[in-house]
């Protein structure tokens, strides 16, 4: 309650009153109905709720007279009461009409998590189908969870989250989006699809916190590039579609090729049995993330398969031209790329520009030896080599012998198509991204 525009204090009896009487503003409540609603499971003398009515009076004394007593009776709320439709939150925008492809597993236990955590991440490389995923998830579980999805994208930076959130939950423009937010979802039962939050990663880190403290009925569905690092959070990880291997005898039963064969055909193309080979190929040098499948079957139209394969050496200049709605960051393979380089501090773009030599796994003493010189000590590549794969550039896997690293095709292909400095230039994580070493 404002007064003045400024909060008025009151106990949350006295608070209980006033919701009760101005529920029914103009008509008398009795006694009985007010001592039972606020004191539902206790039995208490008629004074006390005289009292309450008495701070319930002081509180509003710069108001003209409120509440009336009815003598015998109980008390009326006399002044005029403005009601006003609480906001109608727009719902998710709805999944792709068709399924996904190699998802069922992933989809079955985002759903599971969303409902035992209130803060969940879905991480993973850039265009392995994050959003997509979420958006079902969310679409699976509308019949519990009314959901609302907001495109961290559009935010330029941290300071213009609470602003982008509050036109995402279709509240107008206000100077102080946040409390806005925050009025809102008090007392919402709601999912909060938060999408794309790897470029703005310790703001959404922080909002995640302060809406969970604050709204009890809130749970939040966030997809990133990286982990949130947030108190409470669950992290799951979307790895790319399965790839069939060189001798894979049904090709299209792996998720990769049967995705790529799927949009190839709704482009026009037709898939033989003998192009199958080069099928597989194109899917485990795009290492299965469906954005690169998508672009690459998309291209049919213009190349036959065999040729798309071979031309994959410059995947940069090759795969382009995705969706018309989709956003920006997925219209093109560089695009995609460029939106994770931007996330990097000055350390990691330069081990990344210097790791970009090695075209298969490596151990983290191979990158050491690679990326470290007088500018960057051996331990500062392990922490950028621990951060990139943090952020979904670079796999790892353990072996007998210790983690062997590599990078993903789109990341290799992007950081060998940077400008190469001239002089190897002294480089530091930025304040508050450095990661520590994951071997």
């Amino acid at each position: 309650m404002l007064e003045h525009e400024q909060p008025v204090r009151l106990g949350s009896r006295a608070f209980d009153i006033l919701v009760a009487l101005v529920e029914r503003a103009g008509e008398t409540v009795t006694r009985e109905t007010l001592m039972a609603r606020v004191w539902p499971d206790t039995i208490v003398e008629e004074a006390n709720l005289r009292v309450h009515v008495a701070a319930l009076r002081k509180a509003l004394r710069a108001a003209p007279r409120c509440i009336d007593s009815v003598a015998g009776r109980g008390y009326s709320f006399v002044a005029t009461v403005q009601r006003h439709a609480a906001p109608v939150i727009p719902p998710c925008a709805p999944p792709c009409a068709t399924a996904l492809v190699g998802r069922a597993e992933a989809i079955d236990t985002l759903a599971a998590r969303v409902q035992e955590r209130r803060l969940v991440t879905l991480a993973g490389t850039g265009g392995v189908g994050k959003t997509a995923v979420a958006l079902t998830v969310a679409a699976r579980l509308a019949g519990r969870l009314h959901a609302c999805c907001a495109d961290l994208s559009a935010a330029a930076d941290g300071a213009a989250l609470p602003a982008v959130l509050a036109a995402s939950l279709g509240l107008p423009p206000g100077p102080d989006p946040l409390n806005d937010v925050l009025a809102l979802l008090h007392e919402r039962q709601l999912l909060l699809v938060m999408d794309g939050c790897e470029h703005v990663i310790d703001a959404a880190a922080a909002l995640c916190e302060l809406l969970l403290r604050h709204a009890a009925g809130l749970r939040i569905l966030a997809t990133s590039r990286e982990a949130l690092r947030a108190a409470d959070e669950w992290v799951q990880r979307l790895a790319p579609l399965d790839c069939p291997p060189p001798d894979a005898a049904d090709i299209v039963a792996w998720p990769a090729a049967a995705l790529f064969v799927r949009r190839a055909t709704q482009a026009g193309a037709t898939i033989t049995a003998a192009e199958l080979p080069a099928v597989a190929d194109i899917c485990r040098r795009l290492d299965g993330v469906p954005l690169a499948l998508e672009l690459a079957a998309a291209r049919t139209d213009l190349f036959h398969v065999r040729e798309l394969a071979a031309r994959l050496d410059a995947p940069l200049q090759l795969l382009h031209g995705g969706r018309r709605t989709a956003p920006a960051r997925h219209r093109s393979w560089r695009a995609c790329q460029e939106w994770s380089y931007a996330t990097l501090a000055p350390l990691e773009r330069t081990v990344l520009a210097r790791l970009a030599v090695l075209g298969g796994e490596f151990t983290l003493a191979t990158a050491a030896a690679v990326a470290a010189g007088a500018d960057i000590r051996p331990a500062q590549v392990e922490d950028a080599v621990a951060a990139l794969s943090e952020r979904s550039l670079l796999v790892t896997r353990q072996t007998p012998a210790g983690v062997r690293c590599r990078l993903l095709a789109g990341t290799r292909a992007h950081a060998l198509a940077l400008p190469r400095p001239g002089e190897p230039q002294a480089a530091a994580p930025a304040p508050g991204r450095q990661r520590a070493a994951t071997a």
